[in-house]
């Protein structure tokens, strides 16, 4: 407590502030920028709501981090800059969602450290960010239709609906539509192929206070590595608001195709060899051992659609909102295996019907083994006894170590993901005086009904020594598995403000009940009941008498469900598991004037039940009915502390110069058993994967006339690419830069046209960018991109 107690005298001695959060929680007060388009919401330099006071550390995106950004980017890129927050992407476009992760605080969505972060897109649950069957925020999001980001680096509101916020969660707010009728067309274009088409249409205002957009977006993107792997991506957003009477009615729905080359992993020493290169190849060989890394098989294909409608009413001391949404993903992951499976006795000496395609789809079961080169009649082909192969290729993959006149053969691998999801969210607050008191109390409910599958089949590529073309009718469907989930959520909060001060307490509870049928082989069913205990959160504001400043606060316990990866396990070993909390502390102080806005904020975090996977011969007291490799607990965890530093200041009326630092001294927890700490592969006391230790940002935005400019550098410290705390990535800094011009006040003939050039890692440094559990994928080299905005 001395860490925590230390950072609190320097925070309120410092005066500092934090933007604000995802929605107005009780110990609010409000002042929200007015008006529609988001070019309006820009006009002050930031997308800043201001005067939010609350018991927790968050900050927004502001317009200067936007400019930033490529018109290709993906919206996970936009929060790089903020304190606490790390983000790793294949590329500058985020083309690679395999690629893709965020750690803040020592939490991570992706980067080996699993799925430890909460995403909401306008306040509302993306159904997980995992990539075998979960969507990420650039699923449903086109960047030029995102308004900002709201990231709660420790704990969000009470009301927040995500139930795998261990760590922080991020509020994607979306634009509302312009009160003028506007047509907006971008062109934008750049490295590596790089090219979108955007248009969006705004009605203006009708039907009384009614507005309304509708936009579409069509982008291509080459990898920066060879440029074999091309990443498409379609995107459809619309949204309408609409105010009768007292009730304030907000539709919004968004349809994203996205068939997505991937990127691969190096170990240092690869990258110290070769740091332009990834594990994967760029030309087709014709030999399957080294064509199972050829690029453009290794795809991610994802169509997702989702919509919601909600209704607001405020009745004086009242506020109501409901909410009804529904999503569906569809989705696949591609692999090329240097081999065909086994899965039918064609008898020995027979053509094998998996390369012949001449018999029907086997379904389930087990295999044979796999072969990997056949005879002129499809037969499998004789490996020659005492062949080793070369050093670039195992003897088994060798066709040298065929009899001549044999044929490679190849799989192409899919599995396939399907996601249905709908809910409902219910909130009321009650505002009242009592005298020199001023109490709010709120709750809310939170329903969700999902049912997800995952199945995987097999196909032959047609002709190994040719390309990756694949047969249409799969020789084997391996599995398809059905899961279930029924998820109610309740929270309730009391907040008192008496005075400066504001006091809040709340409780809020999850219960789910999971469900997993095996649809094939064993046909199994597992039902599971998945409940949290009541989850405490509290904190205190307090409003100092230096005009714009104040200090805070809270404890909050943060809750992950259990994933689908345990229920594949004995009703005993499921018994014994309970979902992951956290426990939060979060102290500090915020300071905010017209020219002045800074903050400090200092963490404790405790997550010490992580759910496990542990070799069972190390496990005692179960009583297996059946041999288990391995099992499930909850041992071991992640221990975090640290500080996070904002300040901005607005030099003159066009210049702002701005920072922040965070430094993060996140540690593993062990199982308490040194055999289990190694079969886990954590060192306890090991910084954790992905984490940073420091990081800081520096940057200058200056705007005058019809111009505009500005640069950020981040330095990202050394940190640990595998749980067990051996292999290192180098500390690196990046600079990012944009200048912009309105050519419709610099010639009138140009009247509603405006340019945009943006560079990422502009110095073009080779660095070791987000983790992959003991290696790690590339750095984004230097990328200039340029966009052409048309508005009528």
């Amino acid at each position: 407590m001395k860490f925590i107690t230390g950072a609190a005298i320097l925070a309120i001695a410092a005066g500092t502030t934090h933007a604000h959060a995802q929605t107005a929680p009780a110990d609010a007060t409000t002042t929200e920028v007015s008006g529609g388009t988001q070019d309006e919401a820009r006009s002050g330099g930031e997308i800043v709501v201001t005067g939010r006071a609350t018991t927790f550390a968050n900050t927004q995106v502001t317009e200067p981090m936007l400019d930033r950004q490529s018109a290709l980017t993906s919206v996970n890129d936009v929060i790089k800059e903020l304190p606490g927050v790390f983000v790793a992407e294949g590329d500058a476009f985020g083309s690679s969602d395999w690629a893709t992760s965020i750690s803040i605080r020592g939490f991570s969505s992706g980067g080996g450290g699993g799925q430890q972060i909460g995403s909401t897109i306008d306040g509302l649950p993306n159904g997980g960010s995992g990539y075998g069957g979960g969507s990420r925020a650039n699923r449903y999001l086109d960047v030029l239709n995102l308004k900002t980001v709201i990231v709660s680096q420790g704990t969000a509101d009470i009301s927040s609906r995500s139930n795998e916020a261990l760590g922080a969660t991020l509020d994607y707010v979306t634009t509302d539509p312009a009160r003028d009728t506007r047509y907006r067309f971008t062109l934008a274009g750049g490295d590596f192929g790089a090219r979108k088409l955007y248009g969006r249409v705004d009605t203006g205002q009708f039907a009384g206070d009614t507005r309304a957009f509708v936009s579409a977006s069509t982008s291509r993107v080459k990898d920066w590595i060879g440029g074999s792997g091309e990443t498409r991506r379609d995107h459809v957003d619309a949204k309408i608001v609409s105010n009768i009477d007292r009730v304030k009615l907000t539709g919004w729905v968004s349809y994203d195709d996205a068939d997505e080359a991937e990127f691969g992993s190096v170990s240092p020493e690869m990258f110290a060899n070769d740091p332009n290169h990834d594990a994967y190849t760029d030309n087709w060989t014709g030999i399957p051992y080294i064509d199972q890394g050829y690029r453009s098989t290794s795809r991610a294909l994802r169509r997702n659609f989702f919509g919601y409608l909600r209704g607001e009413t405020d009745l004086g001391d009242v506020q109501l909102s409901g909410t009804a949404y529904y999503h569906r993903m569809r989705g696949r992951g591609d692999f090329a295996p240097p081999y065909l499976v086994d899965v039918r006795n064609d008898g020995l000496g027979n053509p094998e019907s998996e390369f012949t395609g001449s018999l029907p789809t086997v379904i389930g079961g087990g295999n044979l083994g796999r072969y990997y080169f056949v005879t002129p009649t499809g037969a499998k082909a004789t490996f020659v006894t005492g062949c080793t192969g070369t050093a670039a290729i195992p003897a088994v993959y060798a066709p040298s170590c065929y009899a001549a006149g044999s044929t490679p053969v190849m799989s192409y691998r899919h599995t396939h993901y399907e996601n249905d999801r709908g809910g409902l969210t219910a909130d009321a607050a009650w505002t009242h005086d009592f005298g020199g008191v001023q109490n709010t109390l709120r709750g809310g409910l939170w329903w969700e009904r999902g049912r997800a599958n995952q199945l995987r089949d097999w196909h032959k590529i047609t002709n190994a020594l040719v390309g990756p073309a694949f047969d249409g009718k799969p020789y084997y469907q391996q599995f398809s598995t059905d899961y279930g989930l029924d998820e109610i959520m309740y929270y309730v909060e009391d907040a008192v403000t008496f005075g400066p001060l504001t006091a809040r307490f709340g409780v809020k509870q999850f219960f789910l009940d999971q469900r997993r049928a095996e649809l094939l082989n064993d046909r199994t069913v597992t039902e599971l009941n998945s409940n949290s205990r009541p989850l405490i959160s509290t904190g205190i504001v307090y409003h100092a008498p230096i005009d714009g400043l104040e200090a805070f606060a809270g404890y909050s316990q943060n809750f992950a469900a259990i994933g689908n990866g345990p229920l594949g396990e004995p009703r005993e070993v499921i018994d014994r598991i309970k979902p992951e909390t956290a426990n939060n502390i979060e102290i500090g102080a915020r300071y905010s004037t017209p020219r002045v806005k800074a903050s400090l904020t200092a963490y404790d975090i405790k997550f010490d039940n992580r759910i496990q996977s542990i070799s069972a011969n190390l496990v005692t007291g179960i009583d297996y009915l059946e041999e288990q490799d391995s099992v499930y607990l909850n041992v071991g965890g992640i221990k975090s502390r640290g500080i996070e530093a904002a300040l901005a200041y607005r030099v003159t009326q066009g210049l702002t110069l701005s920072g922040n630092y965070t430094y993060n001294h996140a540690t593993y927890i062990g199982t308490g058993n040194a055999a289990q700490d190694a079969d886990i592969g954590v060192t306890p006391g090991r910084q954790v994967i992905n984490s940073p230790r420091n990081m800081w940002v520096a940057a200058a935005d200056y705007t005058r006339g019809v111009f505009k400019i500005g640069g950020a550098a981040k330095f990202v410290g050394d940190r640990f690419i595998g749980s067990d705390g051996t292999a290192t990535a180098p500390g690196f800094t990046t600079v990012d830069a944009y200048a912009g011009v309105d050519l419709g006040e610099v010639n009138a003939v140009m009247k509603g046209m405006a340019l945009t050039v943006q560079a990422t890692n502009l110095a073009d440094r080779r660095y070791l960018a987000g983790a992959d559990g003991g290696s790690a994928f590339l750095g984004t080299p230097r990328t200039v991109t340029a966009a052409l905005t048309f508005d009528f």
